[in-house]
């Protein structure tokens, strides 16, 4: 079995900061690539290598544009030294992850969607104009892509402490 690996989503602490993993090992439970520092897995999916890579890339590239938009809108997510932050609630990084691991088993749709993911770096979907230029599958998969970056903390342009999870 070692064609296959596991994909998952934990969180963990390092060094007294807490943030979230996602990633690949070739350990059945993930806890034990890092016994350390891993504290809780919330998704474990066995795929193979390449799957694993290709997911890994989408839900990660998912992630940084979700960031870089609540910092364009003004804010100010605690930026950990490894990891994803807190800031992120685990029901948006399930999300997340859940739809690119669903669509992956889809492979003409997982291309399409690959390809509005890297447009979406640059271009809104909800912007009136790509609402009007998307038509068909497309409009309804970006439609889709675009509420996987709906998320925004509940107050903008302030410093706020880096959150804890709730079993600190």
């Amino acid at each position: 079995m070692t064609d296959v690996k596991t994909l998952y989503l934990i969180s963990a602490e390092k060094s007294g900061e807490g943030f979230w993993k996602i990633g690949s090992s070739k350990h059945a439970d993930p806890l034990k690539e890092d016994k350390k520092h891993f504290l809780e897995c919330f998704r474990k999916e066995l795929v193979g290598i390449s799957a694993a890579k290709e997911l890994e890339k989408a839900i990660t590239l998912n992630i940084d544009i979700l960031i870089a938009d609540c910092v364009r809108d003004g804010f100010e997510l605690h930026q950990p030294t490894e990891g994803i932050s807190y800031d992120l609630p685990l029901n948006v990084l399930e999300n997340i992850y859940d739809f690119w691991f669903e669509l992956y088993k889809k492979p003409d749709l997982w291309k399409k969607c690959m390809g509005l993911l890297k447009c979406r770096g640059s271009i809104s979907f909800s912007h009136p104009a790509m609402v009007k230029g998307l038509t068909g599958l497309t409009a309804e998969w970006g439609l889709k892509i675009e509420e996987l970056h709906s998320f925004r903390p509940p107050s903008p342009r302030r410093k706020r402490e880096p959150k804890n999870p709730m079993w600190i």
